[in-house]
């Protein structure tokens, strides 16, 4: 499976010969995004992390992979996707910690619901102790836990929330990593001389 990086570093890092560190961000994404369960647990996170956001009246649009480079820590980070919001939105959330932490969770809760685990990641809950308002560190961590066990209980309860998500993947798969023909091969012949054979 093929899809697009975009690069968010100095450029000199992409001449010839490429800094190891790409060299090696490049391939994790690869791992990932040819991995057929690895993309639709990427799906399904960003695509759960969407609907919340829709249901607070945020537009989002769906990204693909990254690799990031922060200049003053000389730190490379790995996007496997995202669910990209305007910045005003994202800090005027913040401001809820509640609300905030419900969209954060979101994609993890779904991945473990609906997919029995969730891959490794910090960036939310980074994110969350990064931007949330008017509370100490304790009250933020609680408010996240509180949130995300809650969020976990009515994912897990609620069939046509989890169906919305498996949708919404399916667009996210669709845009970002396009269709997957190793899954079905496109066939001229009917379907009664495929299972004949």
């Amino acid at each position: 499976m093929v899809c697009s990086i975009k690069y968010d570093l100095p450029t000199h890092r992409l001449f010839p010969p490429k800094h190891k560190k790409v060299i090696e961000a490049e391939r994790t994404i690869s791992r990932a995004v040819s991995n057929p369960r690895e993309r639709l647990s990427i799906a399904v996170h960003e695509a759960s992390h969407a609907l919340v956001f829709r249901k607070f009246g945020i537009g989002v649009r769906y990204g693909g992979p990254e690799i990031n480079h922060d200049c003053p820590t000389d730190i490379y980070s790995v996007t496997y996707g995202t669910a990209q919001v305007r910045d005003k939105d994202y800090l005027r959330l913040a401001e809820n910690p509640e609300n905030f932490a419900r969209v954060l969770v979101a994609g993890a809760v779904a991945e473990r619901v609906l997919m029995g685990h969730a891959i490794p990641s910090c960036s939310d809950f980074e994110d969350f102790l990064r931007f949330a308002k008017r509370k100490s560190t304790a009250d933020i961590i609680g408010i996240w836990k509180a949130v995300e066990e809650d969020y976990c209980r009515e994912l897990s309860r609620d069939l046509n929330q989890q169906r919305e998500i498996v949708h919404e993947a399916e667009i996210f798969h669709q845009t970002i990593f396009g269709i997957d023909s190793s899954i079905r091969e496109v066939s001229n012949s009917p379907a009664r001389e495929i299972a004949a054979v």
